[in-house]
C-alpha cells in the first residue's frame, strides 16, 4: 500500500481535499441559499438581498 506522499501515490483531483464539492451556495452575510449546480461555481452567482458573490458550502 502506497502512502499520499509517496511516488505514484494516487491524489485527490484538485479542490475535493475538503470533502467534496460544495452541496450548497451560501450568502457570507445574510445567509440566502442556493442550490448548487454542477459546473456553475458558487462565486458566479450572486445574493438577490445583499449582491454579494454566494460561497461553497458542504
Amino acid at each position: 500500500m502506497l502512502m499520499a506522499d509517496e511516488p505514484g501515490a494516487r491524489r485527490p483531483p484538485p479542490g475535493f481535499g475538503r470533502g467534496g464539492p460544495p452541496e450548497k451556495c451560501v450568502c457570507p452575510q445574510c445567509g440566502y441559499e442556493a442550490p448548487k449546480r454542477r459546473g456553475i461555481p458558487c462565486r458566479s452567482l450572486t445574493c438577490p438581498n445583499c449582491e454579494l458573490p454566494l460561497v461553497g458550502e458542504i
